[in-house]
């Protein structure tokens, strides 16, 4: 191929990818509503891998627009090609170990988010998506400090706190379990900061409590459980009323 060849079709590649990126924002601006912009989008993609077969932007943006689709098994492909043309970014790695994370491939998401914060320690969302894998493969003890500092980075993140919550409510139980009844009670307390676990954080306390000996806190907690799980039902039936 002569060289003008070869720069036609570099400048072809990088004009389409400015299409993308213009039909991405496009969707963005839409609230992410206008799904078709997010089709356009992959078609210039598309038209500049044609163009470039090695271009490792167009194979990363196709990937985390992919995941936009739902189409996690074709991210996956994109964002590796991606990797394997040289670009080894942060934020690929975090698209590639999200999308991992929601195909259910738990082992491959940690690693790769692992891979983008040895590139960049203050990663929020490598940090923030390591954590809540961490409580699908039910690793609390690995998901509470992950999740301690996706919330340094963003502080009062809503679904970092439910995760952590979350995480801090499972490290509870297996505290309990061992027997290590002070730093479950710990646990449980923590997790009471969220309605979604509130219930459940307080069932745990008691029985901890309970455990020490400690009657009348187990008592206490009991009844608050009692509590907030009938104003949670009362509140159901509310909006189904």
């Amino acid at each position: 191929m002569r060289k003008s060849d070869f720069r036609a079709k570099i400048v072809c590649s990088n004009y389409a990818m400015k299409k993308a990126y213009k039909h991405y924002d496009n969707f963005v601006e839409s609230n992410y509503s206008d799904l078709d912009e997010i089709d356009i989008a992959i078609d210039y993609c598309s038209i500049a891998i044609k163009s470039d077969p090695q271009n490792a932007h167009a194979y990363a943006f196709r990937g985390k627009i992919y995941i936009r689709k739902h189409w996690f098994i074709w991210a996956c492909r994109d964002l590796n090609k991606a990797i394997s043309f040289g670009l080894h970014d942060e934020f690929v790695y975090t698209d590639l170990g999200f999308a991992h994370m929601l195909e259910h491939e738990c082992s491959e998401a940690v690693n790769n988010f692992s891979i983008a914060l040895a590139i960049n320690p203050e990663h929020f969302s490598a940090w923030s998506n390591r954590g809540y894998t961490f409580i699908k493969m039910s690793l609390f003890e690995k998901a509470v400090p992950d999740l301690k500092i996706a919330l340094s980075l963003i502080p009062n993140d809503p679904i970092a706190l439910l995760n952590l919550n979350d995480a801090y409510y499972g490290r509870g139980h297996l505290y309990l379990k061992a027997g290590r009844n002070l730093e479950a009670i710990n646990d449980f307390t923590s997790a009471t900061s969220s309605r979604d676990f509130i219930v459940k954080a307080y069932e745990g306390r008691a029985a901890a409590y309970t455990n020490l000996g400690r009657v009348d806190e187990a008592k206490s907690d009991t009844a608050k459980a009692k509590y907030f799980r009938e104003e949670e039902e009362h509140s159901k039936m509310n909006s189904h009323g």
